[in-house]
């Protein structure tokens, strides 16, 4: 913890409910928005995202998710974003929103869609996660299933793959920096590779929090 606190100024907990990472993350992006007055940014990931919703629900060369089922999750993230591009939303009225439970929950759910669709469309980069093998559509089908089971429900534990997968899909800089019990030195990843870091996170065995380097 020493060395954390020797390399970071800042610290803000996140609710841990299986979903910290998500909500960390999720909220690190949009307060890294807002304080780099990152309209631009914000206007372009709205554009990234509603790709995602696209092929989520295109039944013929996408994933075939009911539009009806996803499409108030896609516009609840999109108003926030809207409000961080016009620059409306400020740090406090961020914090609000995100505190808001079924406002929370449903911006969490949709990053798990965006994960679930990003994995299912990567299946050649994910498939060795889970040891799958066999021919493209036997692959594709048992990411769906894993998807369904194990990324989507807003209760499971998020794992190493889905960090990669929501990291990736909105293309934001994130260090997460490990800290376990050990006495050796806390390591960190940087993901996507070799991005530079916008949100920096804290690891511990089960638990994200959000970390601020100094100003």
């Amino acid at each position: 913890l020493a060395a954390i606190k020797e390399r970071y100024g800042g610290y803000r907990k996140v609710k841990g409910d299986g979903n910290c990472f998500i909500r960390g993350y999720l909220f690190g992006v949009l307060e890294s928005l807002v304080k780099r007055g990152g309209g631009a940014e914000a206007t372009g990931l709205i554009g990234r995202l509603s790709g995602y919703y696209f092929r989520m629900i295109d039944g013929v060369q996408g994933l075939g998710y009911s539009a009806g089922a996803i499409e108030d999750f896609h516009r609840e993230m999109e108003n926030v974003l809207k409000g961080i591009a016009d620059g409306t939303m400020t740090i406090d009225m961020l914090e609000t929103t995100i505190n808001e439970a079924m406002v929370s929950n449903s911006l969490v759910f949709f990053c798990r869609m965006v994960a679930s669709c990003h994995i299912q469309t990567h299946s050649q980069h994910f498939a060795p996660f889970l040891g799958l093998e066999g021919g493209e559509d036997k692959v594709r089908a048992s990411l769906k299933e894993y998807c369904a089971k194990e990324v989507e429900p807003l209760e499971k534990e998020v794992e190493e793959m889905e960090v990669m997968a929501l990291a990736s899909a909105f293309d934001v800089g994130l260090r997460i920096e490990h800290m376990d019990a050990s006495a050796g030195p806390v390591n960190h990843h940087d993901l996507p590779h070799g991005a530079s870091p916008h949100v920096f996170m804290l690891y511990r065995p089960g638990h994200y929090d959000l970390i601020y380097p100094p100003q």
